[in-house]
């Protein structure tokens, strides 16, 4: 399904033109996602996409208990819409945006890494003249034994240790207002010592779609590509955006922190910067 030299970006794998993603409606390997909620879902969708709201769950405990529950009750979530760790998924919302990143993302958590985002989403796809349904499909149920990838996943005390040790790097997908501590959205106002501020749509062009590979090196020129970079919000959805993004551009060791600032900001032995 990766399409050679997309966008100019290193490792195109984790992402489908609507042209090439339309090719495989009909394929019963692939599942297409709607990660929107079902009123929006229920107007039209992409023909035989199943409807996963995938913003309503949330997560805040990245003990290692608490990551190994979050993967089994995901894996089970998966499994009722036909998922398993063999089927290939697109996921898409109206554009690039970080719910169908957190799709992608959750999928290789998962054990399965043949998730792929939709560039430009829905409405790229209505601008190609492609045909849009109102039905919902007939679904059955998959068994979805998850593996869990903890290299792209980070916990609280993961990054603590991290940070400590001074051995990753951070970028915080945030807005300007979260990040200085002007919106406070936590016990504690502020963001992680050291992280870099690049808020994740900065890589989303007007029109719905992500940037080329150039535009978007250029954006996150100031992250090393060597080495640990763990990347947060409130509650890891812009962040698996970012996760998302940096894959894309070829970057090795990329961690998802999935408790975010909802976690960091609220916990008491955390430090924070202003």
């Amino acid at each position: 399904m990766a399409e050679r030299n997309y966008k100019g970006f290193p490792d195109p794998s984790r992402i489908v033109s609507v042209e090439e993603a339309s090719k495989l409606l009909g394929d019963e390997g692939v599942v297409f996602v709607d990660t929107r909620n079902y009123w929006k879902y229920a107007k039209g969708h992409v023909p035989g996409a199943v409807n996963l709201e995938l913003y309503a769950f949330h997560w805040f405990d990245t003990s290692r208990e608490g990551l190994e529950t979050f993967a089994r009750q995901m894996a089970r979530l998966l499994g009722a819409y036909g998922i398993d760790r063999r089927k290939r998924v697109i996921f898409y919302q109206n554009d690039s945006g970080y719910d169908a990143a957190r799709g992608v993302w959750l999928l290789e958590f998962l054990g399965n890494g043949r998730g792929r985002m939709l560039d430009g989403g829905l409405r790229a796809w209505r601008r190609k003249g492609l045909e849009v349904s109102r039905k919902d499909p007939v679904v059955t149920r998959a068994s979805f034994t998850p593996r869990p990838d903890m290299g792209v996943v980070c916990g609280v005390g993961e990054l603590s240790e991290g940070l400590s040790a001074g051995a990753l790097e951070v970028v915080d997908a945030r807005s300007r207002g979260e990040y200085d501590g002007t919106h406070r959205r936590a016990l504690k106002a502020g963001h992680i010592p050291g992280a870099a501020n690049i808020e994740w749509k900065r890589a989303v062009r007007r029109d719905g779609t992500l940037k080329d590979a150039r535009q978007l090196a250029e954006l996150y020129a100031e992250v090393p590509a060597r080495g640990t970079v763990v990347t947060y919000c409130q509650s890891g959805y812009r962040a698996a955006h970012s996760w998302l993004v940096l894959k894309l551009l070829g970057f090795g060791d990329v961690r998802n922190y999935l408790g975010s600032w909802y976690e960091w900001g609220n916990h008491p032995t955390t430090l924070v910067e202003r």
